[in-house]
């Protein structure tokens, strides 16, 4: 994979204010030469797309400080990314497109329909309830070696340190 890896920042990346206890900010991924990069704004300095080529945003907070770590995850963001990436045919897009639904399936968001055959190429169908609709996912056949070091990266890329367990199913 060709990502630029960066964990959630302390600071905004416009304005370099450092974010404090219980802040709300803005983190986006940015698709720079086929390349993901995570940026983080301050509410103030956050525009959206004006930033460069927005591909996903979420809103997110710092936390507490004796808080224990969060072990959620925003079904949301992964819904939009894997949204976004709906016929994109470069491999690397492809490939996290197909983790993102196994994740999504994991997470009981989609349902596993069919598989089917066309051209050569293997296709899950899947079906998503909230909004009664189907999608076909090209199935790259990844090796279970790939799709932890994609998972790794996601996790890495949007700063939940426990995604890889959650993606290959060891642990809920």
């Amino acid at each position: 994979m060709e990502w630029k890896i960066n964990k959630g920042s302390k600071g905004c990346i416009t304005c370099n204010k450092e974010f404090c206890e219980e802040e709300e900010y803005y983190s986006a991924l940015f698709d720079e030469n086929n390349s993901f990069i995570r940026k983080d704004f301050c509410v103030s300095c956050w525009n959206g797309s004006k930033n460069g080529v927005l591909f996903s945003f979420w809103k997110t907070k710092i936390p507490k400080k004796d808080k224990p770590v969060q072990r959620f995850v925003n079904t949301d963001v992964f819904l939009d990314m894997f949204t976004r990436l709906e016929g994109n045919n470069e491999t690397q897009q492809k490939n996290l497109r197909y983790v993102i639904a196994l994740y999504l399936i994991r997470k009981k968001i989609f349902k596993l329909k069919s598989l089917k055959k066309q051209d050569g190429e293997e296709f899950i169908i899947l079906y998503y309830p909230k909004e009664e609709r189907e999608f076909n996912v090209f199935n790259p056949n990844l090796k279970e070696e790939e799709i932890e070091s994609i998972t790794s990266e996601m996790s890495q890329l949007l700063n939940y340190p426990y995604l890889e367990q959650e993606v290959l199913g060891n642990a809920d």
